[in-house]
């Protein structure tokens, strides 16, 4: 009988969250890991095995919660066929959804702006990691981290593995959000990655970081959203020139 209630939740978290395996929903279920995988394989709920891609190491200085954040864009399309963007931030460290900007055509200042925006909240980071996009190379981005004496670290063209965080964030976003919703408009849009990202954030648990979620890890390090420990963001004038 027990069994049977088990596999009935198992079967209705595996539809909820059709990305997880065993190991996550013992951990999000909070049930025995040996029990778990015992039903998860006599109800046929395995997923597909895929290659391995990328490795899990962190970034030198990735040591402690806000010191390298990684940032990349997400493409995706509206019902009626409009195309829209997603810009993704993370703390490499806690793992932390720090922000999912969407937009029409987001650009560099747009990422900028973002940046700005979470720094305000945080404060800046040493490194932020990102691809070589003409939207991570530019101007506003270099005076931005110049500024703030932020380093730029960016991937290797060609190899996204170098950004293998935010690249695994990618896939479960497109995985357990994007896939599943058919957005109507950008309103619509926001509102369910918004909840998304909070989901992600508070209530998904992180094999990573021992099965903490992400907000659960950064409290525990003593860091989290409004802690600014690394320093306020410079602000520039319209000139470009430091007004802080």
């Amino acid at each position: 009988m027990k069994d049977k209630a088990l596999g009935d939740r198992l079967i209705e978290s595996s539809q909820a969250l059709p990305r997880f395996g065993y190991r996550r929903t013992a951990a999000w279920l909070e049930v025995g890991l040996c029990r778990v995988r015992r039903l998860w394989k006599q109800l046929g709920l395995q997923l597909p095995r895929r290659r391995r891609c990328g490795t899990d190491i962190r970034l030198p200085g990735a040591t402690h919660p806000n010191s390298v954040w990684c940032y990349d864009f997400v493409h995706d399309r509206f019902a009626d066929g409009r195309a829209f963007r997603l810009l993704c931030v993370l703390d490499e460290h806690t793992r932390e959804c720090l922000a999912i900007e969407v937009g029409q055509s987001l650009k560099g200042e747009n990422a900028v702006a973002v940046l700005h925006r979470i720094a305000m909240q945080r404060g800046v980071p040493k490194t932020i990691f990102c691809d070589n996009g003409s939207e991570f190379v530019g101007r506003a981005l270099d005076l931005w981290a110049y500024v703030n004496k932020v380093r730029i670290d960016f991937s290797r063209p060609g190899k996204p593995t170098d950004n293998a965080h935010v690249e695994s964030f990618n896939g479960r976003l497109r995985e357990e959000c994007q896939n599943s919703h058919l957005f109507v408009s950008m309103q619509d849009a926001k509102r369910v990655i918004e909840a998304w990202r909070t989901d992600y954030n508070e209530s998904r648990p992180h094999r990573a970081l021992g099965n903490c979620t992400p907000k659960e890890f950064a409290l525990a390090a003593g860091t989290c959203a409004g802690d600014k420990s690394d320093g306020m963001p410079e602000t520039l004038n319209q000139s470009g020139t430091n007004s802080g």
